[in-house]
């Protein structure tokens, strides 16, 4: 499993990072055992928690919520019509007012809009692919963090699994792609000027973040 960097966790437990940040490491956190205690000890390093919650600042759900709906439709979803996915996860989900759903072509990949900090213009996605898809291939203007909650995929020799958190640099490009017989859900922290997409998409599917 591939980690946040240290000061990454050092600045949760500090209470020092944004909501978009949090969030995902709290995801990161629900998963890896190994980095849960790195926070724990500087929690108690530092004598103090987290100023705040993703829950306490914003009213929306914390990872645990989120990660059990992705739990949910993704058992509920199987061998159906991936399209449908986004309406049953929002469901499942608080009001999801000012939300908004980015489609690349084909439909089998959907990212979601969770919230976006005012202050640092970063932006949470969640995406699913279904199987045997594949995200198309786009660049990274801004910094890239995911942390895999579900699946995997494959982006050129790069194989990433639950768990994981994958950075994407600026300037770096990808293509994920998940096997015939697998599912992937992604959070993804994207700051701006975002994420732009190579070749025809360019300019026809949406620029995530701006």
């Amino acid at each position: 499993m591939t980690h946040p960097p240290r000061e990454r966790l050092r600045s949760y437990a500090e209470g020092q990072t944004d909501v978009t940040t949090r969030l995902l490491v709290e995801a990161h956190l629900a998963l890896c055992p190994i980095c849960l205690a790195h926070v724990a000890e500087d929690q108690r390093a530092g004598d103090r928690l987290p100023v705040a919650t993703f829950h306490d600042e914003l009213d929306l759900p914390p990872f645990q919520r989120v990660w059990s709906a992705v739990e949910r439709v993704g058992v509920q979803a199987r061998g159906r019509d991936a399209a449908v996915l986004p309406a049953r996860l929002l469901a499942s989900l608080p009001p999801p007012s000012g939300w908004r759903w980015v489609s690349a072509w084909p439909q089998r990949v959907k990212s979601a809009l969770l919230i976006r900090d005012t202050d640092t213009g970063s932006e949470l996605y969640l995406t699913y692919f279904s199987p045997g898809s594949t995200f198309p291939r786009h660049r990274h203007l801004g910094l890239e963090e995911n942390v895999i909650v579900a699946g995997g995929y494959r982006s050129g020799d790069v194989r990433v699994d639950a768990g994981d958190w994958v950075t994407g640099p600026p300037g770096s490009e990808e293509m994920p792609t998940t096997e015939a017989d697998e599912e992937c859900w992604c959070l993804s922290r994207i700051e701006p000027p975002g994420v732009q997409f190579t070749g025809w998409r360019r300019w026809v599917v949406p620029l995530l973040v701006r």
